[in-house]
């Protein structure tokens, strides 16, 4: 369900949709998700291995009102899939345990139920293709709806019932089949968003720590302290040619098991090619530094009157930092101010003041690497 194939080059990724992203955009789609209920998710996923599981030596009481509690977890796991890409165009139905439950019927007790007409459909007609090879339990629905099945509360599992025959045996192996593949499937999802707050942004802040993108000792140094960053899936790669605007172009392809294994992937890319994730140290979004002159801070606007983005604020910050701090920089400001009053006021031309500010930036050098004494440089900026 949650497996994905997407191509790379040239610095995009294109999915088996036909969609194309800069590469680190999905990444940051992740880093910047609201995460506040993951924790409780996975506990439910991780709980429904468990108590779904009629295999066991003790199979737990209550097991339909037990899915119902992780049907609503899985329903939500699906609405935040399919609210970020890849998923985000894929159609995720509701009421996976339900339907399963239904297609299954015959292994569970159904007091209510007996001579009803539920009984009478023939869920054959709906589960097992032309082969008569049951189909996976992402197929397994009845109505989109829902409306006529049974609600997950009113079954009890039913061991003198599931060993009666042969047939109910082989569904209470295959029904054990399919809710071990959906058990791991959801939880091995939400555990890889939950690495992605946990380790993978924690990993790229302390890659940009200082400013400058990261070297490859100091990426070696920070990837060994991380050891949980590795996720769980697998990834086989390959080659193939697809059509853009601009033409074919040969990708790599790649096929994913697990969105982790994807995220990683897209993660050390954007080391590899420096497109590097950072945090913004002005209004703490994140944002991709693409391979530029590097900054910790973003070019959202934060003001429209006039128009300032984060940049901007620190720029600004900084250089009012200098002048009250650096004495080199306040004797430059000042004479810079003079000389520009007389740029203004018509006692100096454009050529001139052009030179003089050339001349400015030799003198300020000289005086922050202790070439020119203070006394000099101060002299020398009001000529």
């Amino acid at each position: 369900m949650f497996e994905i194939e997407a191509h790379y080059h040239d610095r995009k990724i294109y999915l088996s949709d036909g969609r194309v992203y800069p590469l680190g955009e999905i990444i940051l789609r992740y880093f910047s998700m609201n995460s506040t209920a993951l924790g409780e998710l996975y506990n439910v996923c991780e709980r429904a291995k468990r108590e779904l599981n009629i295999s066991s030596l003790f199979c737990p009481a209550d097991i339909g009102k037990r899915a119902q509690e992780i049907e609503f977890a899985y329903n939500d796991i699906m609405d935040i899939a399919k609210s970020l890409p890849p998923y985000d165009t894929k159609h995720f139905r509701h009421g996976l345990l339900r339907n399963l439950f239904a297609y299954y019927n015959d292994i569970f007790d159904d007091p209510f139920y007996e001579d009803s007409e539920f009984e009478s459909v023939d869920y054959n007609d709906h589960f097992i293709d032309a082969d008569c090879i049951p189909v996976s339990y992402e197929e397994m629905y009845i109505t989109e709806e829902l409306n006529e099945l049974r609600a997950l509360s009113d079954y009890e599992f039913d061991s003198k019932k599931v060993f009666s025959n042969y047939e109910n045996r082989k569904d209470a192996v295959d029904f054990t089949t399919c809710i071990e593949q959906m058990t791991n499937e959801f939880s091995t999802f939400i555990e890889d968003i939950i690495r992605v707050k946990s380790i993978f942004m924690p990993f790229a802040d302390e890659l940009c720590d200082h400013n400058s993108y990261p070297a490859t000792q100091k990426v070696i140094d920070t990837f060994q302290r991380y050891t949980g960053i590795v996720s769980g899936g697998s990834m086989c790669m390959g080659h193939t040619v697809i059509d853009t605007k601009k033409g074919p172009i040969l990708c790599e392809t790649y096929r994913f098991t697990s969105l982790g294994a994807f995220l990683y992937f897209e993660l050390f890319k954007c080391i590899e090619e420096k497109f590097m994730p950072v945090r913004c140290k002005n209004c703490g979004r994140w944002f991709i530094m693409k391979n530029t002159t590097f900054s910790h801070f973003c070019k959202r606007l934060i003001s429209s009157n006039p128009p300032k983005t984060c940049r901007d604020h620190a720029m600004s910050h900084n250089f009012k930092e200098k002048l009250r701090n650096d004495p080199v920089w306040e004797i430059y400001n000042r004479g810079y101010k003079q000389h520009y009053a007389r740029f203004m006021k018509g006692k100096m031309t454009k050529v001139e003041f052009s030179e003089w500010g050339e001349y400015a930036i030799e003198l300020r050098t000289k005086a922050a690497e202790g070439v020119l004494d203070m006394e000099e440089y101060q002299k020398l900026m009001k000529k």
